[in-house]
């Protein structure tokens, strides 16, 4: 599928707006991003991963989910649906804001 298709079938099933993310690609193919673009913030680069995990919601959909602290001190949590191969902003995570690198 190509990305203005995926996007397009985001939208019709009334998922959230997807966000540019780059990342590293290692052996493996997508492995962890690097820097995103915020609605509100603009670029941010990610300074570390705090956390990552995977997890299926009730389509049988696969998400591959990260906790990161970005480069502004604020915590976000960045998701890739793995059946569209898209990027969104879960939102920022409160308990960690204002972390420190």
């Amino acid at each position: 599928m190509i990305q203005t298709e995926r996007k397009a079938v985001a939208k019709v099933m009334a998922i959230p707006e997807p966000i540019q993310v780059s990342c590293y690609a290692g052996s493996r193919g997508v492995e962890a991003p690097r820097a995103f673009r915020s609605p509100t913030a603009g670029r941010l680069v990610v300074v570390r991963i705090l956390k990552r995990w995977l997890q299926e919601d009730l389509r049988r959909v696969q998400k591959e989910y990260f906790q990161v602290l970005a480069s502004n001190a604020e915590t976000y949590i960045l998701y890739r649906d793995c059946s569209l191969d898209l990027w969104f902003l879960e939102g920022k995570d409160p308990e960690y804001r204002g972390a420190q690198p």
